[in-house]
């Protein structure tokens, strides 16, 4: 019973928490596994609810085992395919590989349940160690090695760092003119956990994020390499989930809506923020058979406790309104443009990129990048100027 007192804890602290509205059911070894060896677990997680459901399917689960002496233990299993975010009609399911590795202690007919989830406890017969080494169990999606790594075991110590996630491009270009070289880094946060007690009840509330992107201008043709202005963008936004009420032919519609501020964190005449809160519908098709998909994004903006000393006509040259569209193939080559639409002039940004992965044998995780920005008020620092610029280099997130 050594793991007995802290279950009772886990009792005491979260009554009647489940972790996720899902149902899993463990697939059955066709042979029983040994004692002191790995072994593979498939498991489906069923929608058995009568609503869709928008869940995280975990890297880690915890199983709770009550062997054939009546000793209850928790044994961890692993993932090597990451979380998963799942979107399942009811009476879907969907399958993900775990890797446990059962003690040598551990024997004889046993039952065990997911700790977290609705479901019954499950039987599995676990036979004497074997005298030859048995060869670790495999499949295509995972691989099961002699304990977790350390990333698996970081995971146990940041549980939250799994909220984190890709928001806008993260990229660094350097010009045809280096003087107007640029970077881009930027990510999101999710704040409510989709398998917590109040997304279970109010799932919407998983679409509340906060976000930061940071792009500098950096001029790589002066001796010291200075960087001419750099805008910090915190932003709190709501992301809706895909709307059923759409046409036929289109796969995806969402809302996003947000506030955002954005400076460049300089001060005195140098300094330039602004605010705004913005509303943008996004639309998306795909199709399955080329692969070839295309979303388009129109994006409304208003502006509210602009820094009227420094840039009060900064809306004048960024505009009110402004456009997104992204065409291309999954894995491929893919096209972005960005237009903005101001009363002193249009603006826009177009970007190509590229899978360098393809080109060395799916070697190298990164994107080939060729921009070309034509735009007003690219920095906020000289918003009144229009910047032409031609760039040439990576990106992480495209």
């Amino acid at each position: 019973m050594r793991y007995l007192p802290f279950l009772f804890l886990l009792i005491f602290l979260f009554p009647g928490v489940s972790f996720s509205a899902l149902t899993p059911m463990v697939a059955i070894p066709a042979g029983p596994p040994a004692a002191g060896e790995p072994v593979l677990l498939k498991i489906y997680f069923h929608n058995e609810d009568i609503a869709r459901q928008e869940v995280i399917i975990p890297q880690q689960l915890q199983l709770l085992v009550t062997g054939y002496q009546g000793e209850t233990t928790l044994l961890s299993a692993f993932s090597s395919s990451g979380e998963r975010s799942v979107s399942l009609a009811p009476g879907e399911f969907v399958v993900k590989y775990y890797n446990l590795s059962v003690p040598t202690e551990l024997r004889g007919l046993i039952r065990f349940r997911i700790a977290g989830f609705s479901g019954p406890e499950q039987l599995l017969a676990i036979s004497s160690p074997r005298t030859v080494p048995a060869t670790p169990a495999t499949d295509s999606t995972a691989e099961v090695g002699a304990g977790p790594t350390l990333k698996e075991l970081e995971s146990l110590y940041q549980a939250y760092a799994e909220n984190f996630s890709a928001y806008e491009p993260t990229y660094f270009v350097i010009g045809t003119d280096p003087a107007k070289s640029k970077f881009q880094l930027s990510f999101k946060y999710r704040l409510f956990n989709p398998s917590g007690s109040l997304s279970r009840q109010y799932p919407w509330l998983t679409g509340f994020h906060m976000a930061y992107t940071q792009t500098s201008f950096w001029d790589l043709a002066s001796a010291s390499y200075p960087f001419q202005d750099t805008s910090y963008k915190p932003e709190l936004f709501y992301m809706s989930s895909n709307f059923d009420l759409r046409p036929a032919w289109l796969d995806g519609f969402f809302i996003q809506t947000g506030i955002r501020h954005e400076s460049n964190g300089r001060a005195g005449d140098l300094s330039r923020s602004t605010n705004y809160a913005y509303v943008k519908p996004v639309f998306t098709v795909y199709d399955k058979a080329t692969r070839l998909g295309m979303m388009v994004s129109p994006r409304l903006l208003g502006y509210f406790n602009n820094e009227d000393d420094s840039n009060p006509d900064l809306a004048d040259y960024r505009g009110y309104v402004d456009l997104e569209v992204r065409v291309g193939k999954a894995n491929s080559l893919m096209l972005t443009t960005n237009t903005r639409f101001a009363e002193k002039g249009p603006s826009f940004q177009v970007d190509l990129t590229y899978p360098i992965s393809r080109l060395l044998g799916n070697n190298l995780d990164i994107y080939l990048q060729l921009q070309y920005s034509n735009a007003l008020a690219e920095s906020l620092l000289h918003y009144r100027e229009r910047t032409e610029a031609l760039r040439l280099g990576i990106a992480l997130v495209r």
